[in-house]
């Protein structure tokens, strides 16, 4: 039961841009146990089962968390993007420490590669017809983020404008019900993501540790100024907007604090 309840948490991490699961599961404890027991998942049956209640309990996270947000997301979207700001704002300092100024221009390669990804449209210009690879790159993308250290996966969903539309099929079993055509890519990517990226983070944070925070630093950033064009700010609300911004920083860090 503690393995699904650590599983729900992580799983907040999945819904809630600024908030990284693989942070909380360091938090926790778990994340090189979840990576170890995924490397040799073949080699023990314990390693599925814990596995098995992990993902139990981020579904049960993702599920009824995304019914939630994706409200909110739809009545309040200004207030929510400036919220969630605040939240990677906040959570940013954690990876700062564990960066080097002297990769300073591995920082501001992947901030300006992010952000010239997102003002290219690429993703976002892809027709109809690309929705299966949409979503199939949006199931990478979630699956990479979930084994790099500090990196949102929602928040760079949200910056590649798909965070909306995977919170709405994830809002309701009737949704997902409704979409499986698009739901079996998602988790096709995810696995794909899973098992290249778990081989590849492992190699780059023993070998270059540094510059792989350097990078997420960067990546982080970006994420922060594509969400700021992404809103339409309102001059007479900027108070609120201070009260949202400086309500996301204390959030998550009372959040890294308590765990």
């Amino acid at each position: 039961m503690k393995d699904i309840i650590r599983g729900v948490i992580v799983g907040l991490g999945k819904v809630i841009p600024g908030v990284s699961g693989s942070m909380l599961a360091i938090s926790l404890g778990i994340y090189e146990k979840c990576v170890n027991s995924f490397i040799n998942i073949t080699k023990n049956i314990n390693n599925v089962i814990f596995l098995t209640k992990i993902l139990i309990g981020v579904l049960i996270s993702i599920i009824f968390g995304s019914k939630i947000l994706y409200y909110f997301f739809t009545k309040y979207y200004s207030y929510i993007i400036i919220l969630f700001i605040g939240l990677i704002i906040g959570s940013i300092n954690d990876v700062r420490i564990k960066s080097q100024k002297k990769y300073w221009y591995i920082t501001l390669f992947f901030f300006i590669f992010m952000y010239l990804l997102s003002k290219n449209n690429f993703i976002l210009n892809l027709k109809e017809e690309n929705i299966i690879f949409l979503y199939l790159i949006s199931g990478f993308i979630e699956s990479m983020s979930s084994i790099i250290p500090g990196v949102s996966g929602t928040a760079l969903l949200m910056s590649i404008g798909m965070y909306d539309k995977v919170l709405n099929i994830f809002s309701s079993f009737y949704t997902l019900y409704n979409n499986i055509s698009i739901i079996l890519p998602f988790f096709i990517g995810i696995i794909i993501g899973l098992v290249i990226s778990i081989l590849l983070v492992n190699y780059l944070l023993n070998k270059y540790k540094y510059q792989m925070n350097n990078a997420i630093l960067g990546m982080s950033y970006s994420t922060i100024m594509i969400m700021i064009e992404k809103i339409n700010i309102s001059l007479k609300l900027i108070p609120v907007y201070l009260l949202l911004l400086i309500l996301g920083f204390v959030l998550i860090k009372k959040v890294n604090h308590f765990f």
